[in-house]
């Protein structure tokens, strides 16, 4: 079991606790961290579609942010991405926590900073196709579901919006 208190977790994986300890936010910056980062993605997002590794990944990793969430003993809790679609459109993408630690603030850190990022370059747009479960979380931080989508995952998912200002 996990608790969360303002980001402060109890947060485990196998072999180490992080006991009352801060999570931090932060892009992969070596090798290690983004292959540690590509392998939750996956993980959370594609192993349990039975998809192989490697498709967690897109030809817009290059240009895009990507944010993590990682304890003190370097756990990945939850990641997440956004890149440029346009001038003034940017889309989130490959969001997951670990589902040990959803519903603790974990996800709604990382989103707040990927639109803090989409605002820093003047994005006045944004949107994402979010799984049908997860669509609930997106409205609570001020998206609309605009339509439902395909997006070759054979789940479904809704097309969502969240406008920025001008």
């Amino acid at each position: 079991c996990s608790v969360a208190v303002r980001g402060q977790v109890y947060c485990h994986n196998m072999d180490c606790f992080c006991l009352m300890q801060k999570y931090f936010l932060h892009s992969p910056r070596t090798a290690e961290e983004f292959s540690a980062y590509y392998n939750f993605r996956w993980q959370h997002l594609r192993q349990p579609l039975n998809m192989p590794a490697g498709s967690e990944q897109d030809s817009d990793e290059g240009e895009s942010f990507h944010c993590m969430a990682v304890c003190p003993d370097q756990t990945i809790i939850g990641v997440g991405r956004i890149n440029q679609e346009s001038l003034s459109a940017m889309r989130i993408r490959y969001m997951a926590v670990n589902e040990t630690m959803q519903g603790m603030g974990v996800g709604s850190a990382i989103l707040s900073e990927l639109l803090n990022y989409a605002k820093s370059k003047h994005a006045n747009l944004c949107w994402l196709n979010a799984r049908k479960q997860a669509c609930g979380f997106y409205q609570k931080h001020g998206f609309e579901i605009v339509g439902q989508t395909e997006t070759g995952l054979n789940i479904p998912h809704c097309r969502m919006v969240k406008h920025l200002g001008p």
